[in-house]
């Protein structure tokens, strides 16, 4: 499945994001106000639903995540990520991905590859001399593997959740609201070619539902007045650090360190 961004001559994005912690109750009531302003992703289904997968990669230590439990201003997370509910092969194209927080601002840089090469972070080097490949894919190629080499790299954690997502058509054309539900996690068997995920660990309740608020610019205030009479209150979360928490990946660390 194609996602938003895969022309290879959109690089980098950066946006305003705003996250919230809301039941499927809100939800429902609020895709009913946003579908009269607000248009179903197109590469979803009809309503705009599809799978996430998501392959993260950390320090031995955990440093991605304390980075962002402490409010580090400026951090970066490395990651190869999905779309649909394809199994997974070598060859099946897939997104590597370095997600970049300079304070309130988020930049998100990507370059589509082969699963099996963009998972393969020690030879990303000579990946990033191909010829074929555009600058700006070198250049984000070149920042993973730098990336892999000071801070030693790892595979931590797989994210898997079903989102739906809205986008505002052309009146607002920078503006997307997705809703991501069924939000699940594991520390084990950490590779997207894995088929089973019955073992995997629900990281937060199934009747919670992360609503994510993303613009370029700014959020249109029809949009806030909704958020509001919906009563969504603003909660900073990490998918990523609140599955680890959830799988005991911190607890393992501590077991590990005091052996």
């Amino acid at each position: 499945m194609a996602r938003p961004g895969s022309d290879m001559r959109v690089k980098s994005i950066v946006r305003y994001e705003l996250k919230y912690l809301i039941t499927w109750q809100q939800r429902d009531a609020l895709i009913a106000d946003l579908q009269q302003q607000m248009q179903p992703d197109s590469h979803g289904d009809a309503t705009g639903n599809y799978t996430i997968t998501s392959l993260y990669y950390d320090t031995a230590t955990y440093d991605a995540y304390w980075e962002k439990i402490e409010g580090e201003k400026q951090r970066r997370k490395v990651r190869v990520r999905t779309y649909g509910e394809q199994t997974v092969q070598p060859h099946t194209l897939c997104y590597l991905e370095i997600k970049q927080r300079q304070d309130k601002t988020l930049t998100k840089k990507r370059v589509l590859l082969p699963y099996s090469d963009a998972v393969a972070l020690d030879t990303l080097d000579s990946l990033a001399q191909r010829p074929d490949l555009s600058e700006s894919d070198r250049a984000t190629i070149s920042e993973v593997s730098y990336l892999y080499h000071v801070r030693a790299l790892q595979p931590a954690c797989v994210v898997r959740y079903n989102r739906l997502a809205l986008n505002g058509g052309t009146e607002y054309s920078d503006l997307r609201v997705t809703f991501d539900t069924e939000l699940r996690g594991r520390i084990h068997d950490l590779t997207l070619l894995s088929t089973g995920h019955a073992d995997d660990i629900y990281f937060l309740p199934p009747d919670i539902c992360i609503l994510e608020i993303k613009a370029n610019h700014s959020v249109p205030y029809w949009l806030a007045q909704l958020a509001n009479k919906h009563h969504c209150t603003m909660r900073r979360i990490s998918k990523y650090c609140t599955a680890l928490e959830a799988c005991g990946a911190l607890l393992a660390r501590q077991k590990i360190i005091q052996t």
